[in-house]
This record gives structure tokens, sequence and C-alpha cells, in this order.
């Protein structure tokens, strides 16, 4: 898990891609700009150690499958991962809606 105090953490972005689908690394790199429209860049360096932590704490689980005879490992979202998505969903959207809060605060005190 992300530290206790980051806003975000890439947690959340590989278990919503696999919520939706089963996929291997490089495709939740590409996924993930993909998704985001370009906006988010995550690499392949920063995502392993992320899908590592997720296996160690069993929120998803892996598989291997031989394509063009090379094996490609699969990661598969679990239901204790699919909980602790459900969670980190709800404390992001907590967060956000606090700096929009003060954003507009902000914005307000600005104008009088």
């Amino acid at each position: 898990m992300a530290k206790s105090n980051s806003f975000f953490n890439i947690d959340m972005l590989v278990l919503s891609l696999l919520k939706v689908s089963d996929c291997y690394g490089y495709e939740l790199v590409k996924k993930i700009k993909e998704v985001s429209n370009n906006t988010l860049d995550i690499k392949e360096g920063t995502l392993y150690p992320v899908v590592h932590n997720l296996l160690k704490k069993e929120y998803i689980s892996s598989r291997d499958e031989i394509v063009n005879k090379k094996v490609r490992v699969y990661y598969h979202i679990e239901p204790i991962g699919r909980d602790y998505l459900e969670k980190t969903i709800t404390d992001f959207r907590k967060n956000i809606k606090g700096v929009f809060d003060i954003i507009e605060y902000g914005e307000v005190e600005k104008n009088e």
C-alpha cells in the first residue's frame, strides 16, 4: 500500500484495470497511458514493484501463458483485492473532494 500520507497510489490504477480484465505487465503500462488519455505515464520500473507488492498481499494472482514461444505472466484481481480497491477508491474520492473544496474556497476568497 502507498504511504498513508500519499494522495494517490498506483495500486488503485492497476487493480481498476485488472477488475476489467486480466493483463500482463507491459499491457498494464500501455493501458494506464491509453485509458488516462496520455495523462499518466507509469514506467515498467515503477509498475513492477507495485505488482509484486500486490502479489505478496494476495490482492492479485498470476498465471503464466506461452505467447509466441515466450512466457507471459498475466495478473488477475482476487476478491480481497476487489475489497482493497473499493476502500482505496472511497479514500481517494474523499481526498479529491477535499482538494476541490480547498480550491473552491481559495477562488471564493480571491473574488471577494
